[in-house]
């Protein structure tokens, strides 16, 4: 049992084990990654992969079927190579000896032939014009090897008288002799046979030159002139090899839907372009997409996770990038489908990438859409020609967008980043066009198609832009222009509800941007941000001293804990409300960091003066129950929340007082340790104490005393500080040299 037992507890901690990675960060986010990079896959391999087809010889076409790349039409070449090499004329050699050789077998048959007519002579009742039997004529036709005589031929040789067959044999030595002084070439034997009869029949009777010249010609007559084997099959070759392939060009129709019927050739080239669906799946292409998507894709999140890692820091950004590759890879592939690879809108990436992201994103994940845009548009079973140029086009055009909406993130520069976009793709295509010396007419249609298709991504960027901003509650520069506006509901609230906290949010905001630009942070962020710092104090806003204007301070009446939980709750409701209202989570940090875990000095000195031997007073319970600011503008927040409040509670704002006030409230945070995880530096940390100086001085700069009663005046002043001091409770005491600054409660 107790081995039973542990075994039990190793599979439930080997379980737990399992879900807890399951549900961990490194798993959701390699998750995003993974699907993201196999959607971007499975688009490029239906790019990359034609469409199958079940065809036959004497079909009708169903579909019109355009060829993915460049292919030879086998059948038709062939059939012009062998045309080609037919009709090559073939190469000669004169054969020596051949007179000799004639002549020899021209003796020989005379003789055999002799013998037949001897023969003919020793038969009973032999005479001119004898008729033979069908023994005779076989008998005779045994004797003769060297030619081939019929029976009709035989009755003239051996009817022929003796001076006639030697005319014969004189006429035909001399005439052959003649003849083979010239050349006779091979395949036109018969030529020379038919001049020899012609020369041979003035002196010969047409019965003799018909029935027995002729058979003695063909059997002796031989060419003098032969083939040359070797250098005519070389010159046929030559002819085959020179002989153009008929060749569909890349986006040609192979077949027209309803047009005609499948010829033999059309099919073998459907074949080759593997359109068919008898072809065996090839395998290459799939390996070769996987090996070009993925590596495009790690080599991104690669340079993304060294140069700017706040990409992992939210799973809706990582979510949002892989479904801009997806968009973009989509919209590549519709171009393609409908033949216009360069009007494909990969602009469109840098662009929403800049606008949403920021532009080290979008020079990333740019490199990385124009290298898969590139190799799904210009490649189709192994033709790229076009990968060079498109990949170029894409590379320029969305780096032009990138510098231009990096420092101008309004909409209307969308356009003109369109209009650059478009002047850099018809440059660049028209640029590599000349240097590859293509055609003028094609190169000006395919440098206005790359123009057009960075203007469809200005116009798709505009449509998709304000959808992707508020689906994944981005804080873009539009988004926090419209956050700005003093009709938003929740600081219509803060003003109508809370005026103190308006008026204290409006005054950080000036502080929070100075600072923020001084330091190179985002200075549109901080000052939204400072808007709605604060906007937790809806909740309970006479909770806070500023918005007690003409009341009594409801602190008076309240033990520490109640205060304390009443102003640290601000920050919980602030979150909330954010929520509710769904601000982009850049604010939800700042709302919920810009106190980070401070500790509310007055009500924990108030806990101690109060408190009796058998009351331990706590300090963690007198702390904010926040996060120490993990961004810039988070702790630009909290240090211009406390400069803000704590400076306008000083009986001095003279340049020196105020720099140096500054200079011990932000010692004060790093001591307590509310900047160990912010990236400030030392150095950013003395531009924010400069940046504020300069605000304040001009919030707080001597004025003109008014006429009237001096102590009245005075009165009043002290009584608008009062409500405007934050929330203490009560005005705190000049502070005395060397002093650390109390900490506000606000």
């Amino acid at each position: 049992m107790p081995e039973e037992r542990t075994a039990g507890q190793r599979m439930t901690a080997f379980f737990q084990g399992v879900q807890g990675f399951l549900r961990s960060q490194f798993f959701l986010k390699a998750l995003i990654i993974f699907m993201g990079s196999l959607a971007v896959y499975v688009i490029c391999v239906l790019a990359v992969t034609p469409s199958r087809y079940k065809l036959t010889i004497g079909m009708v076409p169903p579909n019109t079927i355009v060829a993915t790349r460049d292919v030879v039409d086998e059948i038709t070449t062939e059939q012009n190579r062998a045309l080609a090499a037919a009709a090559v004329t073939p190469t000669y050699r004169y054969q020596e000896g051949i007179t000799d050789k004639v002549l020899d077998q021209l003796e020989a048959v005379q003789a055999e032939l002799e013998g037949v007519r001897q023969y003919a002579m020793t038969l009973p009742d032999y005479a001119p014009g004898r008729s033979y039997t069908p023994e005779e004529l076989e008998h005779a036709a045994g004797m003769i090897t060297l030619a081939t005589f019929h029976d009709f031929q035989l009755v003239t040789l051996m009817n022929a008288s003796q001076s006639a067959f030697d005319e014969l044999f004189s006429s035909l030595t001399q005439a052959v002799r003649n003849t083979l002084q010239g050349y006779i070439t091979q395949g036109q034997e018969t030529i020379a046979i038919t001049a020899i009869m012609q020369v041979i029949g003035y002196r010969t009777g047409v019965s003799l030159l018909q029935n027995v010249a002729l058979p003695v010609l063909q059997a002796t007559i031989i060419p003098n002139m032969v083939i040359d084997e070797v250098a005519t099959d070389a010159a046929r070759l030559a002819a085959r090899e020179a002989t153009e392939p008929v060749l569909y060009k890349q986006g040609q129709n192979v077949v027209v839907r309803g047009s005609g019927r499948i010829k033999a050739n059309e099919l073998e080239v459907l074949r080759s372009l593997g359109v068919l669906s008898e072809n065996k799946v090839d395998f290459l292409p799939l390996i070769g997409t996987f090996a070009v998507v993925f590596l495009s894709l790690i080599a991104m999140m690669v340079a993304l996770r060294i140069l700017w890692p706040r990409i992992y820091q939210r799973k809706s950004y990582l979510v949002l990038l892989y479904l801009l590759l997806i968009l973009v890879s989509a919209l590549c592939y519709f171009f393609k489908a409908i033949q216009l690879p360069y009007a494909a809108p990969i602009a469109l990436l840098p662009m929403l990438a800049t606008l949403l992201l920021g532009a080290v994103p979008a020079v990333l994940s740019n490199v990385a859409g124009s290298v898969i845009a590139a190799f799904m548009l210009g490649t189709a079973g192994g033709n790229n020609a076009e990968m060079f140029p498109l990949l170029v086009t894409f590379l320029l055009s969305g780096a032009a967008v990138t510098v231009i909406l990096a420092r101008r993130s309004l909409r209307s520069m969308i356009f003109v980043a369109g209009l650059a976009a478009a002047t850099v793709s018809f440059v660049t295509v028209m640029g590599i066009g000349m240097v590859t010396a293509m055609d003028h007419a094609a190169l000006l249609g395919r440098a206005l198609w790359a123009s057009g298709g960075a203007m469809i991504a200005a116009l798709l960027c505009l449509a998709f832009q304000p959808l992707l901003e508020t689906l994944f509650n981005l804080p873009t520069p539009n988004r926090l222009y419209d956050l700005s506006s003093p009709n938003h509901p929740l600081l219509r609230r803060l003003m109508l509800e809370a005026p103190g906290t308006y008026h204290h949010s409006v005054i950080l905001a000036n502080l929070a941007e100075a600072a923020a630009e001084a330091i190179g942070a985002d200075a549109l962020l901080a000052r939204v941000g400072a808007y709605y710092h604060d906007i937790g104090k809806l909740k309970q806003p006479l909770w806070f001293k500023e918005n007690q204007i003409g009341t009594a301070n409801i602190h008076d009446g309240a033990d520490t804990k109640t205060s304390v939980s009443m102003i640290t709750g601000h920050v919980t409701a602030g979150l909330a409300l954010a929520k509710q209202y769904r601000l982009p989570h850049a604010i939800q940090q700042i709302i919920a960091e810009h106190h980070g875990s401070t500790l509310v000095s007055y009500f924990y000195s108030k806990a101690l003066r109060e408190s009796t031997g058998d009351r331990v007073v706590m300090e963690a319970d007198y702390r904010y129950p926040g996060h120490t600011p993990q961004t810039a503008e988070a702790a630009i927040i909290m240090l211009c929340d406390t400069i803000e409040a704590a400076v306008r509670s000083m009986p001095s704002h003279s340049p020196h007082e105020v720099r140096r006030f500054i200079d011990d409230l932000i010692k004060g945070k790093m001591e307590d340790g509310q900047l160990s995880e912010s990236p400030l530096t030392l150095k950013d940390l003395n531009l924010i104490r400069e940046a504020c100086a300069t605000v304040l001085h001009g919030v707080f700069h001597e004025r003109v005393e008014y006429p009237g009663n001096p102590a009245r005046l005075t009165s009043l002043r002290g009584q608008l500080m009062g409500a405007l001091s934050g929330s203490y409770p009560a005005q705190p005491k000049p502070r005395e040299a060397g002093a650390k600054p109390p900490s506000p409660a606000s």
